[in-house]
């Protein structure tokens, strides 16, 4: 009979290939957008600047010009880990991962609702061949409707995101540059796990002076 060809698993088919990766039991929109924060591979920094002064805790070799060249390093997991705006941005960001996971959710139900309800009129004949039509008409007209805006949820989160990465990057690249004006290093480089740079001398680490730095900052500006 052709007002039996929507199952609940039918109308779902396509809704649930999408949702395969989420884990959640109350919303299956997989609206889990990995928080890169904490593992910004684009901190490393480098600054080509002219060197004004020396430091035993600075690396020393020859420029082209046989001008000696400075070189410290950053710690990146470490300062992704304890700079307290990265802390906001993340709780920030999880914060409107939760909402927009909520807002699917509910219309989800809502839609999932009304097809359980569907198939009690099919399995009890209450319904005209006409007026099962319609309502799969308007059954898949609604899941069509909930999977664009599953879509425009993870684009907006997407974006977000992005955005609040890019101010992070802004804000660690904008303090170095501050800082190197009175350090006056060649090279400043980011290392983390899994980076070009396998080990480092300790001696040319600036971790804790930039991380105490940055969260000075932060907590001025608040």
């Amino acid at each position: 009979m052709e007002n039996e060809n929507i199952t609940n698993n039918e109308i779902l088919t396509e809704e649930n290939k999408k949702e395969e990766c989420c884990g959640h039991k109350n919303c299956k929109c997989c609206l889990n957008l990995i928080l890169n924060i904490i593992a910004i591979a684009g901190i490393f920094v480098l600054f080509v600047l002219y060197f004004t002064g020396k430091s035993s805790s600075k690396l020393s070799t020859k420029k082209s010009n046989n001008s000696p060249l400075y070189i410290g390093f950053v710690n990146s997991d470490s300062v992704m880990k304890n700079y307290k705006l990265v802390k906001k941005v993340k709780i920030a960001l999880e914060a409107k991962q939760k909402e927009a996971e909520d807002n699917f959710s509910i219309q989800q139900k809502t839609f999932e609702t009304q097809v359980v309800e569907y198939q009690k009129k099919v399995k009890a004949n209450s319904l005209s061949i006409e007026q099962a039509q319609n309502t799969e008409k308007n059954l898949s007209q609604k899941q069509e409707s909930l999977l664009a805006l599953k879509d425009e949820l993870t684009q907006k989160l997407a974006e977000e995101e992005q955005s609040m990465n890019t101010m992070l990057q802004d804000s660690i690249i904008n303090f170095l540059k501050r800082y190197n004006r009175k350090h006056n290093y060649d090279y400043i480089l980011g290392f983390s796990k899994g980076s070009g740079i396998l080990i480092a001398n300790d001696s040319l680490e600036l971790t804790k002076d930039v991380l105490d730095g940055l969260n000075k900052e932060y907590e001025s500006e608040k």
